[in-house]
């Protein structure tokens, strides 16, 4: 299965790329993947044998034509024509992965114990982008239990400079005494 994912993943990305549109692919895809997340039904409905293909074309021609780049509708249909579109999120995660790396992007995933105002978190991304190199795309989050401090994490790393964090390094650190 991941062979086919990466397959159809890597030549999605390629046509893209010949054709100077992965970002708006991308965007397609990541509002496809959530409607998909939504709409479990719709991804076996895409798949069933018991449905023609023409009725299935029809389908995603109402739903997502105009809404979807006309590349990832073309992907769709082919992926329902072949009774593999249950793996059309995983092709867009793969795709994502492949757009990221080549336009040196970066998930992150910030964690504090208070709500951040929009300058802090500014601040915030400048400095994990200076020290990255990288552009962000963030997630900020609040869990009270950390008492202080943040969480800062990524698919590569991950920093606990909560208060809580310090604490149970502290508590470890006393247990091995």
């Amino acid at each position: 299965m991941n062979e086919r994912v990466s397959l159809y993943a890597s030549s999605l990305y390629n046509v893209a790329q010949e054709e100077k549109c992965e970002r708006e692919v991308h965007e397609s895809l990541v509002m496809v993947k959530a409607v998909l997340s939504e709409n479990g039904e719709y991804v076996k409905i895409m798949s069933s044998a018991a449905i023609a293909l023409e009725e299935r074309e029809k389908l995603l021609e109402e739903a997502f034509s105009g809404n979807v780049h006309p590349f990832v509708l073309n992907f769709m249909k082919l992926l329902s024509k072949k009774r593999a579109f249950e793996i059309l999120p995983m092709v867009a995660e793969s795709y994502e992965k492949a757009y990221f790396k080549d336009n040196n992007i970066e998930r992150v995933k910030i964690t504090t114990a208070i709500e951040l105002g929009d300058e802090k978190k500014a601040e915030i991304l400048k400095r994990i982008s200076s020290s990255t190199g990288k552009e962000l795309l963030a997630q900020f989050l609040v869990d009270e239990t950390l008492m202080g401090g943040i969480i800062i994490e990524t698919e590569q790393s991950s920093i606990d400079a909560s208060l809580s964090g310090k604490l149970e390094s502290v508590k470890r650190y006393i247990s091995k005494i």
